[in-house]
């Protein structure tokens, strides 16, 4: 039995599903409205209810952690306990996703996230080039830092701020080019915020890492005054042109380790190629792994590779 955890809107998950139900590889989905309790748990194995079946931990041969996780304390609504059932929850949750990080795995609860500079911290310890980067909410240090690097960017340290307003329409917050007048309109004090070095860039490349194995596209954005800065800013009526791409081998494998170090078997990353000194910039890292936008395009048909990865 193959466990995956996910969301209902998760779309790339139910493509891998579908090779595995072509593979004849049982599986179970959990989403975010799926009923899930747990029954007993032991040293030795446990059980937990998914929509009414009962699964054993010994049942599981393999787990995909895509997004989502658990709440085992759903129908227990009383607001007498919350509190106290809050911590218990807590202390049963951690110690659960640990047992389910036990099972073999395509990605795991304990390094679903990762912080932006323990990201950058990495890259230093295994000589992965980076931006250089400045956080702060003073405004005479990003006025050094402006005059250091003469171009630099903002962008958020964790998720994008997003939201919906009432017409259902989505609004994001991309990375954004900071000039003299954004620091001259900032207060002496403000809220401490990540800024980094501007790449001016050849082209951006988009990565999907499983198992050792590394796919990449290049994505031609510099042209484009939507994409040149944050190519999550797209232009549906000038799409950027993508390529299947490859990278240098070298490269590679201070990646491979970069990645080992941290428990990934499954990732997905944004390099920019400098136009300036012909290097790789490693940007920002998904430990979740973004495949759709590669697949495709590249025709490297991930959502197989994934269900492979998983029998």
């Amino acid at each position: 039995m193959i466990l995956i955890f996910s969301i209902n809107s998760d779309y790339s998950t139910s493509s891998v599903i579908s090779w595995l139900i072509r593979l004849q590889k049982p599986c179970i989905r959990i989403n975010e409205d799926t009923a899930v309790e747990l029954l007993w748990l032991t040293s030795a194995d446990f059980a937990i209810s998914i929509d009414g079946e009962t699964v054993l931990g010994s049942q599981i041969t393999k787990m995909w952690y895509r997004r989502g996780g658990l709440n085992l304390f759903a129908k227990f609504k009383s607001e007498l306990i919350k509190d106290y059932l809050r911590s218990e929850h807590t202390a049963l949750i951690e110690y659960f996703y640990h047992r389910l990080d036990q099972i073999p795995s395509v990605n795991k609860f304990r390094n679903s996230d990762i912080n932006k500079l323990y990201l950058m911290d990495l890259c230093q310890k295994h000589d992965v080039l980076a931006p250089r980067y400045l956080v702060t909410g003073c405004k005479s240090e990003l006025v050094d830092f402006f005059q250091q690097e003469k171009r630099i960017i903002s962008k958020p340290l964790n998720s994008p701020f997003s939201f919906q307003d009432e017409e259902d329409f989505s609004h994001m917050a991309y990375t954004a080019m900071i000039d003299k007048a954004d620091i001259d309109a900032l207060p002496e004090r403000f809220v401490p915020t990540f800024f980094q070095q501007a790449i001016p860039k050849a082209y951006e490349i988009r990565v999907f890492y499983l198992a050792g194995k590394f796919y990449a596209m290049a994505i031609f954005s510099q042209n484009n005054a939507n994409t040149n800065i944050d190519f999550r800013n797209y232009d549906r009526e000038k799409p950027n042109r993508v390529a299947p791409y490859r990278l240098e081998k070298a490269y590679e494998n201070k990646l491979h380790r970069m990645l080992e170090a941290y428990g990934l078997n499954c990732a997905s990353f944004d390099i920019i190629y400098s136009s300036e000194d012909a290097q790789y910039y490693f940007l920002d890292l998904n430990p979740v792994g973004q495949f759709g936008m590669v697949s495709a395009p590249c025709n490297y048909n991930l959502e197989k590779e994934i269900a492979l990865a998983l029998v």
